[in-house]
């Protein structure tokens, strides 16, 4: 065309449509949305979540569309595959409103000098709140006791406090204490860690999105950065089980409403992450 050309001869020569010559890329609609969720990716989380955290900032915003990017920004990982074992056995004492049943769980980390870490977290298996989370180089039965004392101030006693069958729990340190509270004891079957599946569900998601990422220098430093995960969790963190609030947000609409069933659930497309 800069030869003298028209547009017609030229596009016949070179086999394109004068349509194509024309064209001009639109905008990527998906910008944005791309950055935010290179921003908020982080071990341990999958598209779903994602889509969780997102939806309010991106109004009708659709999980499969979240899934399409997820994939193609290259943050799908591999999911391990787990058997599960079919017990025919139901959770006895399932949470029905909040404080009705607490659950409690050990886990075990290291510092990077050395000092071996065990966490204790507590959770409300109701609102999904992360009520306490301890973190010591020792934990008795006696600690134990002091940390349910100051949690029984802060958000009254509840019906029952699920664990396993570890030492600090069974104690009869603990037990004599609790026998002077409303609060009852619900101990799982030896070998059945589905029966405290709320515990398990929480440890499982410490390990993955900040035990396994983050270097703890030292007893404060984890201190720390654990009790900083623990506010991300319940203010920040949606939770697909009470359709994608946050457990604040929950406990707050359950607490105003004076419901004792969740009220939104709104779940995401089920495709599966490759």
């Amino acid at each position: 065309m800069r030869r003298g050309l028209s547009e017609r001869q030229a596009c016949r020569l070179m086999g394109i449509g004068r349509s194509s010559r024309r064209y001009e890329p639109r905008p990527d609609r998906n910008e944005l949305l791309k950055k935010r969720l290179m921003e908020i990716a982080r071990p341990g989380i999958g598209y779903r979540l994602a889509w969780g955290t997102l939806r309010k900032e991106f109004p009708g915003l659709n999980p499969k569309r979240v899934y399409r990017l997820w994939k193609e920004l290259g943050l799908s990982k591999k999911r391990r595959r787990y058997r599960k074992i079919r017990s025919g056995q139901t959770v006895p004492t399932q949470a029905e409103r909040p404080n009705h049943v607490w659950c409690m769980d050990f886990g075990w980390d290291w510092c990077l000098n050395g000092t071996k870490l065990k966490l204790l977290v507590v959770k409300d298996e109701f609102t999904r709140e992360w009520l306490h989370v301890e973190v010591a180089t020792s934990l008795t039965s006696a600690k134990l006791v002091k940390i349910l004392t100051s949690l029984f101030d802060a958000y009254g006693e509840p019906e029952f406090l699920r664990s396993d069958n570890g030492p600090e729990f069974i104690s009869r340190v603990l037990a004599v204490w609790l026998s002077t509270t409303k609060a009852r004891s619900r101990f799982i079957k030896p070998g059945s860690p589905w029966q405290n599946g709320h515990a398990e569900s929480l440890m499982s998601r410490l390990r993955a999105e900040i035990l396994d990422v983050e270097v703890f220098y030292n007893l404060a430093d984890a201190q720390v950065k654990l009790s900083l995960f623990r506010k991300f969790y319940n203010e920040e963190r949606p939770n697909s089980a009470i359709g994608y609030l946050t457990p604040s947000e929950f406990a707050a609409q359950v607490r105003s409403s004076g419901r004792a069933t969740p009220s939104l659930r709104s779940e995401p497309a089920t495709t599966r992450e490759s």
